[in-house]
């Protein structure tokens, strides 16, 4: 099954092609750039491949929680192949996408999943790894780190921590008592297609380009904002 992941929900854009036999990645330069880089990222790692678009099996997106214009952009790319191509999506989520990738760098036990929201405030969900397994403990909530911090203390044992939201705050959550795995950032593609696959040998099925929209949690910035300014007049 040879499939493309397309990752854009926070300020970096990464992109990794995959078959029975080998996961490739490409990591875009620069920062908050979705818009300009994710469709040469996405033609360079083909064209590394020797693969047309059309020689996919289906294309897995990163539908959030993570930032809006990033998750816009990454979802209309992914269901404009979709369509050009007659193949299915397979959406995932950030949180879920760092949980695996802590799985494929080996961590076991407890793993608190950390995305930057901006605005003094991580997205975060709690897994535990059960083998291959990733077992949903808490589901995904959008709070403040130092509110996660006491969460956290208030759990048995320690848990490891993953993500740009985690990086950024690590001090606040409660390091060294709960590591941080440094080696990830963002939440990598290459783990999306290895969750992908462990679905799909498990049953799961492609979604139509129709049924796939931006999982945001909260309300846009530009909408709070807009009711913050109306309050105060």
């Amino acid at each position: 099954m040879r499939l493309l992941a397309i990752e854009t929900a926070t300020a970096r854009t990464a992109v990794a092609l995959g078959d029975d036999e080998e996961l490739t990645a490409h990591a875009a330069e620069g920062a908050g750039r979705h818009t300009e880089v994710l469709a040469p990222a996405i033609e360079t790692l083909l064209a590394a491949r020797g693969w047309s678009p059309h020689d996919l099996d289906g294309v897995v997106v990163d539908v959030g929680p993570g930032l809006f214009t990033g998750l816009r952009v990454g979802i209309a790319t992914a269901k404009g192949l979709a369509v050009a191509t007659g193949v299915g999506l397979h959406a995932v989520t950030s949180t879920e996408v760092l949980a695996q990738s802590a799985c494929d760098a080996g961590v076991t036990g407890r793993v608190a999943a950390v995305v930057d929201a901006r605005r003094s405030e991580v997205f975060w969900a709690l897994y535990d790894l059960d083998g291959d397994r990733l077992v949903e403990i808490e589901g995904v909530e959008v709070i403040e780190p130092a509110v996660l911090a006491r969460r956290l203390a208030e759990l048995d044992g320690p848990v490891t921590l993953v993500g740009d939201g985690a990086l950024l705050h690590r001090d606040a959550l409660g390091a060294p008592e709960h590591p941080v795995l440094d080696a990830v950032l963002v939440p990598p593609p290459t783990s999306a297609i290895r969750l992908v696959r462990s679905r799909v040998a498990a049953g799961a099925v492609a979604r139509s380009h129709r049924d796939v929209h931006p999982w945001y949690v909260r309300e846009a910035d530009a909408v709070a904002n807009f009711q913050v300014r109306g309050q105060g007049g």
